[in-house]
């Protein structure tokens, strides 16, 4: 079947390409003054966060108003701004699809809005609910059983040598996923939630002995409030060799029905080596990578890394034919076995659809939001489909099916007469999105499952871009 929203309007995609609120064309530049006597240079930290747009919030109301904003971070997550204006409070933007997080490959996957109060150095989770709650470090760091400089500074440079920082730094970037992009809108209830979760991940690793671990993992609150631990992915190339083998296709069904699913291998000693579809190898060639991307041998940048997850990842493709590339680390041969789905994954949640609406070459991307009710007592539940500002009710439910997978259970959509119904098979999945397959496709084509509307919105204006 195919879906009518289509995220290729103008006005949607005009939409997508906005940055921070109140930011001006002219401000949209990560080139700060040279630092002298006059200046205070600001580090903004999760991790450093580069493309993080910075804010003098001038009327003191927690928002990025317009003529407040005064540039964006650069690759070390720093501004230098004038004394004069570090004398306000100051406003740090996470921008989905723009910010890049050193934590992590990629970009940032939900915009949310840090805060700190004036004169301070650094722009943090931290400074963040001391500001909004007008306590000290000292206070905010008996309450996170925390030491108060370690919050108060750059705990990312300190984990070298305070194991302190280690922990600080978890639950910082663990608190990013309760902070929203409205700081007027900060849930103290989501705020204490994260911590207690984190705290609880601090102590498991603290009595196994193995604390740095936590540099690898984050803990988050999903669109439904669980709390889920997610690993970081923070290297390009270790990420590329720490598996046997990638499988790889487009998401595109006029390509997918040339190249079929490929496999590619990563070495330590920095070779590697694909197979078509048919398993015939490309012979082995060196590989480089440079921050989200592969550098091609003239220098130049090459495929992008939009998102990673430990075993699911998302690619821009550059060149002829620009295109997006699922890679997984699930072999999609022979021996594939579908997982088992449960009425979890779906209950109460709200997911986004992604898929391609073009049987060309042509990649013409697409959205569609699905409510899922809870399951009737004879297994059977609502889903209301939302497109283009209209919406409809179908039913679902997960079915047992034997296929050439083998026994397995789908997520059945039945859909009005005159409309194909879907089979979706889960491939696999990491960080709030899910591979799937429709088994009533009359041809192979794979689409996305995702929890987060932004997310969904700036892996399509990637992919919309990566056209032009």
């Amino acid at each position: 079947m195919q879906f009518k929203l289509s995220l290729l309007t103008g006005s949607l995609l005009a939409a997508l390409t906005l940055t921070g609120c109140g930011s001006d064309s002219s401000s949209d530049s990560n080139e700060s003054i040279i630092p002298n006597e006059k200046t205070k240079t600001i580090t903004v930290i999760d991790g450093y966060l580069t493309n993080a747009e910075v804010c003098a919030d001038k009327n003191n109301n927690k928002q990025c108003d317009s003529g407040e904003s005064i540039g964006f971070t650069n690759e070390k997550g720093q501004l230098t701004i004038s004394k004069e204006l570090a004398a306000y409070p100051l406003l740090a933007k996470a921008i989905v699809g723009k910010t890049q997080d050193s934590d992590s490959i990629g970009y940032v996957t939900s915009s949310y809005t840090m805060g700190a109060s004036k004169n301070l150095d650094v722009i943090t989770p931290f400074t963040t609910i001391a500001h909004n709650d007008n306590i000290s470090f000292d206070e905010l760091a008996s309450q996170l059983n925390l030491d108060s400089k370690t919050i108060s500074g750059d705990y990312v440079v300190d984990k070298v040598v305070n194991p302190e920082a280690i922990k600080a730094h978890l639950i910082a970037r663990s608190l990013t996923s309760a902070l929203p992009e409205d700081l007027t809108l900060l849930n103290k209830e989501q705020i204490t939630k994260v911590v207690t979760a984190a705290q609880k991940t601090i102590e498991k690793h603290e009595n196994s002995g193995t604390l740095n671990e936590l540099n690898d993992v984050r803990v988050v609150i999903d669109e439904a409030g669980n709390i889920e631990e997610q690993q970081l992915v923070s290297d390009l190339h270790s990420y590329l060799i720490s598996k046997d083998a990638w499988f790889l296709g487009s998401m595109n069904q006029g390509y997918m029905s040339d190249e079929g699913i490929q496999k590619a291998t990563y070495k330590v000693d920095g070779s590697s080596e694909w197979f078509d579809k048919d398993g015939n190898s490309s012979g082995t060639e060196p590989f480089k990578v440079q921050g989200n991307h592969f550098i091609e041998i003239d220098g130049s940048k090459g495929d992008e890394f939009i998102f990673t997850s430990p075993n699911l990842a998302l690619t821009v493709a550059s060149g002829d034919g620009n295109d997006l590339l699922f890679w997984t680390s699930e072999k999609l041969d022979d021996s594939f076995t579908p997982k088992q789905l449960t009425s979890k994954q779906f209950e109460n949640k709200t997911w986004f659809y992604v898929g391609d609406d073009s049987a060309t070459h042509n990649p013409d991307p697409m959205m569609a939001e699905m409510k899922f009710s809870p399951l009737a007592e004879n297994g059977i539940g609502t889903v209301t489909i939302s497109e283009n500002g209209e919406s409809f009710d179908i039913t679902w439910q997960l079915q047992d099916v034997t296929t050439d997978f083998g026994s397995h259970n789908i997520l059945f959509l039945d859909f009005p007469k005159g409309d194909k119904d879907m089979a979706v098979m889960p491939i696999t999945n990491g960080n709030g999105l899910m591979l799937v397959s429709d088994l009533n496709r009359d041809s192979e084509l794979f689409n996305l499952f995702i929890d987060s509307k932004e997310q969904a919105e700036t892996i399509i204006q990637k992919w919309v871009n990566a056209q032009e």
